[in-house]
């Protein structure tokens, strides 16, 4: 296994700017847990091997995808750094291993709870790799597909708000649950949208299975039960009025950009929206965060 492969294929289909959204989120869940247990916020090396931890987890669902999608990514992207083999699956799945010791350490560090916690989201995890033994089903209605896989949100989110705050009832717990599956699927439904003229007949889209229009209306429909979620969150911590409006405006911002390709079609113009609906979850995180330090 060489470093220079390994950094290849993190910054590929890893990369950095993902493992910070991560830490964001957990620092997000951290934050709200504590506000609500009144319990202080202070960084250790507890918070970040839980960071470590967490990005852990997802780093172990990007090496299930890629179980799942090795035979067509080899006739889709043949130069990725895993299909020219410069990293093999067994590499991924040794470095996946390695990870997994700190997901473990860190449950159990953090109580019973915690570490039953982590087991269920792992159990669902390990579902999710074997497509609930149902495959060949879901593989055929890729909207259904998403939604089973995007359930593991709120597994995650219980996890890690199990460690600061052992009320697994309390309502920002359920809305930390709604906006991480909120935000999530709405992502995935950007990312899978493309401009007719840009759809390969071998790589799924939901502009393909659900029609381009219906596509985008999925994606703000799902973005606006998103924002009601976040505004809700950010009522329970008794949030400034800057928060709102920059969510609201980012929607709009969202919203116009989504219309204007409605009509006209850019394949440009929808990553840029792709963009902004990852800058939604961005800044959705961090203005909670932002709200709750400055109360702090």
């Amino acid at each position: 296994m060489k470093v220079k492969n390994v950094l290849a294929y993190f910054k590929q289909r890893f990369p950095p700017v993902n493992m910070v959204l991560f830490a964001i989120l957990f620092i997000n869940v951290y934050s709200i847990a504590s506000y609500f247990s009144s319990q202080p916020i202070n960084f250790s090396v507890k918070i970040g091997l839980g960071i470590i931890a967490f990005i852990s987890f997802f780093f172990r669902l990007r090496v299930f995808d890629e179980v799942k999608d090795y035979k067509i990514d080899q006739i889709n992207h043949p130069d990725r750094v895993l299909q020219s083999g410069r990293v093999t699956l067994n590499q991924l799945f040794l470095l996946s291993a390695i990870l997994t010791v700190s997901e473990l350490v860190w449950s159990y560090w953090n109580g019973p709870l915690t570490l039953i916690c982590w087991l269920v989201a792992v159990g669902y995890s390990l579902l999710m790799r074997y497509e609930f033994f149902i495959g060949s089903f879901l593989s055929k209605r890729l909207l259904l597909y998403a939604c089973t896989h995007m359930v593991i949100m709120p597994f995650v989110m219980v996890w890690i708000w199990s460690a600061f705050n052992s009320d697994l009832h309390h309502t920002a717990l359920y809305l930390l649950a709604g906006i991480s599956l909120l935000c999530g699927f709405s992502f995935e439904l950007a990312r899978k949208i493309h401009a007719p003229a840009a759809e390969r007949e071998t790589v799924d889209s939901y502009s393909k299975s659900l029609g381009y229009v219906t596509s985008i209306v999925c994606v703000l429909l799902v973005l606006l039960i998103g924002v009601i979620v976040q505004c809700r969150i950010l009522y329970t911590i008794q949030s400034n009025l800057w928060t709102y409006i920059t969510i609201c405006l980012l929607y709009l911002a969202i919203g116009f950009l989504f219309i204007k390709v409605v009509k006209r079609p850019d394949e440009k113009k929808l990553r840029l929206a792709e963009l902004l609906v990852s800058l939604f979850m961005v800044i959705s995180y961090i203005s909670v965060i932002i709200e709750i330090h400055l109360k702090s």
